[in-house]
């Protein structure tokens, strides 16, 4: 194999690591600097993530009481019925 050749090869295989690692960085959400750190956007959306987060627990313990309560049945329909009015 000539010296070109393996030049060539190098510098094909660093390109293909490149775009490689572009592709994983930006599949996470990195983005990096000019000197390649890799820098973490800030979470502005974290406060409406909590908000659903807050709604998804109310859903489920309201998902257990109708579970866990041993009422009559048209009781626990009525109720089902008064949460969907609430939603």
């Amino acid at each position: 194999m000539s010296w070109w050749v393996m030049v060539f090869l190098l510098a094909m295989a660093g390109m293909a690591y490149s775009a490689w690692r572009h592709h994983h960085d930006t599949k996470l959400g990195i983005m990096r600097d000019s000197m390649g750190n890799p820098v973490f956007p800030p979470q502005s959306d974290n406060a409406a993530l909590q908000r659903e987060v807050e709604q998804l627990r109310e859903r489920v313990n309201v998902l257990e009481r109708i579970a866990i309560e041993d009422a009559r049945p048209s009781a626990l329909a009525n109720e089902i019925e008064s949460l969907r009015d609430k939603g």
